[in-house]
């Protein structure tokens, strides 16, 4: 989602694109066909592939490092670093290998290893050792990614929940909103660090072009509270806000019966730690790619009106 947003902006602004798409994408067929049309080159191939990997990267001047494993239900923990760990370090070698200037890495907030209940920005540095998964292969190749900045310029982006149109993850809880299978919410008042997709492919182009190599940028919205979210979505929606909202202790103890049936299904709840259901995720403040990139952050409302209407249009 997010590398297809980034692609249509380089292409309507005039650049030649090349975009890395892996042949079993079926759900982006569309998305590859559009970009198709507007006069990107399509190549196929996998980051873990390190062959494929260099005949995409082969000719580029800059390189837009968006591929990922995302999925948070993922199973196989190892999973993330084959993929977010030793993709990007394929990709970093294809780029010093053909002499690319500029690498754009595409992290997330899960790297910084922030304590819940706390409020964070670039300055964290993550602190002990990360559970396997997601949140520590992000951090690791951030790793590789601040190591290469002798020898190109390289900048990371640490975008929060992305949410938008094109969206296969968050956009579920939208979804089931606007269809009217969500009566209650929980945990009402903890923070939602949320990120439009167009803002994270303009924040992006601006990092790549004003951020200053090695460094990293939070692409994070305002915070709201879970409440706020709703409250937006109901109003873009023309629905009513969940009338129940559950307990946290009862919220709390569905996630542990979820984490006790998970070896069963084989699907990974998609919360980490029990502590931070308690306390409350930590809070990012992505003003920074403001103050020094220009970045002018979609206001939530117009963000959620977009992605809703996406949503209706296509049921």
């Amino acid at each position: 989602m997010v590398g297809g947003r980034i692609a249509r902006l380089l292409l309507q602004r005039g650049d030649r694109v090349r975009a890395f798409v892996r042949p079993s994408a079926g759900s982006s067929r569309a998305a590859v066909t559009e970009l198709e049309a507007l006069g990107a080159e399509i190549v196929y191939g996998d980051v873990t592939d390190p062959a494929s990997t260099a005949v995409a990267v082969d000719g580029c001047a800059d390189i837009y490092h968006c591929a990922a494993l995302v999925d948070p239900f993922h199973w196989n923990l190892a999973d993330y670093d084959r993929v977010n760990v030793g993709g990007t370090r394929n990709v970093l070698d294809a780029a010093l290998a053909t002499g690319a200037r500029r690498f754009l890495h595409v992290s997330s907030i899960s790297a910084l290893g922030a304590e819940p209940g706390t409020r964070a920005d670039e300055s964290i540095t993550a602190t002990g050792p990360m559970r396997p998964g997601y949140g520590r292969s992000k951090f690791l190749s951030e790793e590789l990614v601040r190591a290469a900045a002798g020898e190109m310029h390289v900048v990371s982006v640490n975008p929060g929940i992305v949410f938008g149109p094109g969206d296969r993850h968050f956009v579920a809880l939208i979804r089931a909103f606007v269809r009217g299978r969500l009566p209650a919410i929980a945990f009402a008042h903890q923070p939602m660090s949320l990120v439009y997709v167009d803002d994270v492919a303009r924040g992006s182009l601006l990092a790549l072009e004003r951020g200053e190599s090695g460094a990293r940028y939070l692409l994070v919205q305002p915070t709201v509270t879970v409440a706020e979210f709703f409250a937006e979505l109901a109003a873009a929606s023309g629905r009513r806000p969940p009338r129940l909202r559950l307990p946290d202790w009862l919220a709390i103890a569905g996630a542990m019966g979820l984490w006790a049936i998970a070896p069963i299904r084989r699907r990974r709840p998609p919360v980490s730690s029990f502590r931070g259901l308690r306390i409350g995720p930590a809070s990012f403040d992505g003003g920074l790619a403001t103050r020094e990139l220009g970045l002018e952050y979609t206001p939530l409302g117009d963000a959620i009106n977009a992605t809703v209407a996406e949503l209706l249009s296509s049921a």
